[in-house]
């Protein structure tokens, strides 16, 4: 979806602007200075997204060149292509590329064309998670296409559903799922499968370590299953629980708690109980798309979850 069709709400913000004197640079990970390469056709827009844990403005720029301190201070930032190509630093960057900034790094870009990307701010560093792990600099992680098409998705989602949101704290009720499909996206773009290869001869404690999670996350009941929660309880990285369920059952451990969240959803639609809905029921479950969910309901159980909750209540 592209930027102009975005209106803003209660909860998103929306800047254009059309005339160069009048352009203000987004800080979300550095003030910079832009030289535009064509001013007479200046257009920038974008939308600004705060988070529970972070910052996120997803934006179409001009052509120019850009002189920037790049990063944080604090936690750390990133950049994903959707439409993008430029020389960063004496390297060329197209569409397939993450940025991952910790710390500041200077940067000295040269933009052809207007670009569409996002910046993202964490709070945290991430470090727990595999992601980049270096003290200061800015990396390039190179993906490959369905992770990077996942990860955009994913954002595009995000930012329509904060776009027609009317009730902020409704969308602040969603703010820890959409997180964790976020984050979970951005593990398989820059830890890959094939960077979770387990140690040769560590099975049985990936065995033990899986075990354990099964059983921290029957403690939750009918909580939701979030990765930072089970880090926590079973005091691991994500990175060693994801290296874990990938040994163990061959997946990730976003789609091993994906799962999990899908049974206990389909669980309650089986009850039928007086009053429940498809909706409220795969919100409980930390389900925040409901396309998505309706479609990885049907493909792991064979039928819609309407159709699940139609017949528990015929019985």
């Amino acid at each position: 979806m592209p930027l102009s069709r975005l209106k803003p709400s209660r909860v998103l913000g929306i800047e254009r602007f059309s005339d160069f004197g009048e352009f203000r640079a987004n800080e979300v990970l550095g003030l910079g200075t832009s030289t535009p390469l064509h001013p007479r056709e200046f257009s920038l827009s974008r939308a600004i997204l705060p988070l529970q844990d972070g910052l996120f403005v997803l934006q179409r720029a001009f052509a120019r060149r850009l002189e920037v301190d790049v990063g944080t201070d604090h936690g750390v930032g990133l950049t994903i292509p959707f439409a993008f190509h430029s020389v960063t630093n004496g390297r060329e960057i197209d569409n397939s590329t993450v940025n991952v900034a910790r710390g500041r790094v200077p940067v000295r870009c040269i933009e052809r064309q207007p670009n569409t990307y996002l910046m993202m701010r964490f709070n945290s560093d991430m470090r727990h998670r595999g992601w980049a792990d270096y003290d200061s600099g800015l990396g390039f992680f190179r993906s490959h296409d369905v992770a990077m098409a996942r990860l955009r998705a994913t954002i595009l989602n995000m930012f329509c559903l904060a776009s027609d949101a009317a009730d902020p704290r409704q969308f602040e009720a969603q703010n820890r799922p959409i997180q964790e499909t976020l984050l979970a996206c951005l593990d398989d773009t820059l830890v890959p499968a094939d960077g979770l290869a387990a140690r040769r001869g560590s099975f049985d404690k990936h065995r033990k370590l899986v075990a354990h999670l099964d059983e921290v996350a029957a403690l939750f009941g009918s909580k939701p299953l979030y990765s930072d929660d089970l880090s926590r309880a079973l005091g691991a990285s994500v990175r060693t629980l994801q290296t874990a369920t990938h040994a163990v059952h061959g997946v990730s451990l976003h789609h091993y708690l994906r799962l999990k969240r899908l049974w206990s959803t389909r669980m309650q639609l089986m009850t039928g109980r007086p009053g429940l809905s498809v909706k409220s029921a795969a919100l409980g479950n930390g389900f925040w798309h409901l396309g998505d969910f309706s479609r990885g309901y049907k493909m792991t159980f064979g039928e819609s979850p309407s159709e699940t909750l139609a017949r528990s209540r015929r019985l």
